[in-house]
């Protein structure tokens, strides 16, 4: 017969499954839970002592290249020993990381500001779990550059295609970045290159990826590059 603490865990860890299916996973076996949200990773260990009188242990926690163990340790031993805190500490991460994202942007902000402008062309193409939400969309459909071009697909996955000059495009890709998202993937950048489109200038919404296909297929490998980086090739 199952002891209290372990229908309680049973039931915290179906509840993070069902509100992070495709982020959080346990291991059962090593009583790990990881959790990935865009370019940043947590992972943390459940002590005999969960639930009862002890609190996680964190294993790893970084975004991009930095490392936030230390300043996210913190943040674990803050909670209280003996309740289901692991949704407490993942919202909390999800945070931190939308604080560092806002700084980043801030910061690459002020660097465009304070730089003599160049004539750079970038393509970006991202990967998105999902495109649904109608503000969301709106958001993708509206770069404040209006030298901007390029295509999204909503639905399962999301698909958003960016070519214009270097900066605008970087900082309309990372200002999107910063909304909350399951999962936001740059599947391919193509510094140097301007791709045209279909439809010509300014950013479109299609309906599915063959449109999407034949909307960059109008100059030599780029309907290959796209297939690629979808994977679909």
């Amino acid at each position: 017969m199952a002891s209290e603490r372990e229908e309680r865990l049973a039931a915290e860890i179906a509840l993070l499954e069902s509100m992070y299916p495709d982020q959080a996973t346990f291991n059962h076996d090593s009583q790990e839970l990881s959790y990935r949200i865009n370019d940043a990773n947590l992972r943390i260990r459940l002590t005999d002592g969960y639930l009862v009188d002890s609190l996680p242990v964190i294993l790893s926690a970084n975004f991009a290249k930095q490392d936030l163990r230390n300043s996210f340790k913190e943040t674990i031993n803050s909670q209280t020993a003996g309740e289901e805190v692991l949704d407490t500490i993942i919202s909390a991460f999800d945070e931190l990381v939308d604080r560092l994202i806002n700084e980043e942007i801030l910061s690459e902000q002020e660097a465009s500001k304070s730089s003599p402008q160049d004539d750079t062309k970038t393509t970006i193409i991202v990967y998105l779990h999902h495109l649904l939400n109608t503000n969301k969309r709106k958001l993708c459909l509206s770069p404040s550059h209006t030298d901007i071009s390029g295509v999204t697909k909503p639905g399962y996955p999301g698909v958003l295609v960016y070519s214009g000059p270097s900066r605008a495009v970087h900082q309309h890709v990372n200002e999107l970045k910063a909304q909350n998202w399951q999962a936001f993937q740059v599947r391919s950048e193509f510094e140097g290159e301007q791709w045209e489109f279909k439809h010509g200038t300014g950013v479109i919404e299609v309906e599915g990826m063959g449109d999407v296909v034949v909307e960059v297929n109008v100059q030599p490998g780029r309907k290959e590059a796209f297939m690629e980086a979808m994977r679909m090739k």
